[in-house]
Formats: C-alpha cells, sequence, structure tokens
C-alpha cells in the first residue's frame, strides 16, 4: 500500500476512536450519582435504569486515548 492508503487508514481509525469515545462520554453524561454519598462503582443509566460499572468505563475510555495517543506518533 502506498503513503496515502496508509495514511487514510490512520485518519479513519482516529476518527473512529474519537467518534467511539465520544459515546462514553455520552453514557458517562446520562448516568446518575448515587445520592446516599457512598462511593461506588455502579451508576445507573438516567433513561434505561440500566447499571453500569464506572472503573471498566474509564479503563475503556483510557484504552481509547492510548490508542489516539499511539495514532497522533
Amino acid at each position: 500500500m502506498g503513503e496515502h492508503d496508509v495514511a487514510l487508514k490512520r485518519m479513519h481509525r482516529y476518527d473512529s476512536i474519537k467518534k467511539e469515545i465520544d459515546g462514553y462520554m455520552s453514557l458517562l453524561n446520562k448516568l446518575v450519582i448515587p445520592e446516599d454519598d457512598i462511593p461506588s462503582d455502579y451508576l445507573t443509566h438516567d433513561v434505561t435504569g440500566a447499571v453500569y460499572d464506572l472503573r471498566i468505563l474509564k479503563r475503556n475510555i483510557d484504552r481509547l486515548h492510548k490508542e489516539l495517543d499511539d495514532l497522533e506518533e
């Protein structure tokens, strides 16, 4: 493959990662923080009531940020 093809693939992957991060951030904005002041790694979705493990969400976001950093090098 030529340099142009490689650059297009990198740009597409970069855009895909950014969209995935945006999706996670949107999800995080819809999660309800417990009102009982007890620290918890589990948050509930405001609309659906689904429960999410905040540790896993953060780990996925960190992994995507690392991948973005690797693409920028």
